[in-house]
């Protein structure tokens, strides 16, 4: 793992590491590009961060002989901050013009991978692009689920004042659409990584976010996941978790899993205490990974 130093510098140990600007959802993102002359593996990160804070992860990958491209999401990480109010649907746009830009420059054999909130936009993206032959989501969540608030730091009682509460949050959205929300929030920090150096790391980065628009959490709880379930996707789904996680409960995970529709689709366990397995254990999961990713493409 690399040092807290070489992260603020974002710093990648992969030899054959660059990065680019492409056009996206009305502005520029920025792409980190670990190249081989594999199949491509795109990857989307997490809540507020970057794919650099994965760079552990993202080498490994590159070292089994995957091309592995992953986004900064509009005005996240390496990103211009040129569009201050984001949504959802531009994510969504990030990952279809990084699959345009993948075909054009690499190959058209590609996979998209998620983590945590990165999964759902793997997900929507796979739902609406049939270049992308398969989906490897790690975690996977369906905003309007009521059970979904088993991920958040609010009581579970909330569950059952689900539409009163988006209501008056899609009200606070329209009138205050740029309100910072501190990911403290509503998420539990603790239950993303109990390993200090970990959220050191997350909260200090200087190219990181530590709170979102409230227009884009919006626009995040209030995601159309329904492709995901009624038929729509039209390639295989591998959902990657772990039974230990402590933000994404593992009979959640399962609930969700069940309600996948695709042509095939199959779950990756990993009995592991961590949320953020792909920084805390890649030693452990990255042969397991690149088996399955190599099965599909």
């Amino acid at each position: 793992m690399q040092t807290t130093d070489q992260k603020a510098l974002n710093l990648s140990a992969y030899g054959k590491y660059r990065e680019t600007l492409i056009d996206s959802a009305g502005t520029r993102i920025a792409l980190s590009i670990y190249e081989n002359s594999g199949p491509c593996v795109i990857f989307i990160p997490g809540t507020m961060t970057h794919p650099l804070f994965y760079d552990d992860f993202l080498t490994a990958l590159a070292g089994k002989g995957f091309t592995v491209v992953g986004i900064h999401p509009v005005s996240h990480g390496k990103s211009p901050r040129e569009k201050k109010i984001y949504t959802y649907a531009d994510m969504l746009e990030n990952v279809r013009d990084t699959v345009t830009y993948c075909i054009q420059n690499f190959t058209d054999n590609i996979v998209v991978m998620g983590s945590s909130q990165g999964s759902i936009l793997a997900l929507g993206a796979a739902a609406s692009d049939q270049r992308i032959r398969a989906v490897f989501p790690h975690n996977i969540f369906i905003p309007v689920l009521k059970e979904t608030i088993a991920i958040t730091r609010f009581p579970e009682f909330l569950k059952y004042f689900q539409r009163i509460f988006l209501f008056f949050m899609k009200i606070g959205a329209g009138l205050f659409p740029g309100l910072p929300v501190s990911i403290g929030m509503y998420l539990d920090i603790h239950r993303i990584s109990a390993t200090k150096e970990i959220i050191d790391q997350y909260l200090s980065d200087p190219i990181g976010l530590t709170s979102y628009p409230l227009g884009f959490l919006y626009s995040l709880f209030t995601a159309d996941m329904t492709a995901a379930t009624d038929g729509s996707l039209q390639c295989p789904v591998i959902v990657i978790t772990s039974t230990g996680d402590p933000l994404f409960p593992y009979s959640y995970i399962r609930q969700v899993y069940e309600k996948i529709t695709a042509p095939q689709k199959e779950i990756l366990v990993f009995d592991e205490p961590f949320h953020l397995i792909m920084n805390e254990c890649v030693d452990r999961i990255i042969d397991p990974i690149v088996e399955k990713l190599r099965q599909y493409c």
